[in-house]
């Protein structure tokens, strides 16, 4: 879980800072936004960390019930393809959710009439706080 969220919190600040939203209006104006804010509280981040959640609940499962009929070798290659498993769904999720991200970025950039949003931290005073905005479109 705690994984699930330092990487999403990652994947916010990657999309945040590297201005993917340059040029999107005014390259004076800059919008900020609180990601841990949106973290916590957008309702599709909360559903992309429940379904890693979910998935990483069903693999357990699944270990506990085959490491009673493995070897210990056997089983720890299982352990080993269900790690990549998860690997490759979480990935996907980050995608799916950058992608969003990204999508409901460039509406608001558009809407405010703002060059580029970064995270609140990366600007010390002024911006145009987007984070309510970024909240609310991210159902």
């Amino acid at each position: 879980m705690k994984g699930a969220k330092k990487k999403l919190t990652a994947l916010i600040l990657t999309v945040l800072t590297a201005g993917i939203l340059a040029g999107c209006g005014s390259a004076d104006k800059v919008g900020v936004v609180d990601t841990q804010r949106v973290q916590k509280e957008a309702p599709l981040a909360k559903q992309y960390v429940e379904k890693h959640e979910q998935k990483v609940q069903e693999i357990n499962k699944k270990l506990a019930e085959e490491k009673l009929s493995m070897s210990d070798e056997d089983f720890q290659k299982e352990q080993q393809k269900q790690k990549q498993e998860l690997d490759i769904y979480s990935a996907g999720l980050q995608r799916q959710f950058k992608s969003d991200l990204d999508q409901k970025l460039a509406e608001i950039a558009k809407d405010k009439e703002v060059g580029i949003i970064v995270d609140k931290r990366a600007v010390p005073n002024g911006g145009i706080d987007v984070t309510d905005e970024v909240i609310a479109k991210l159902q």
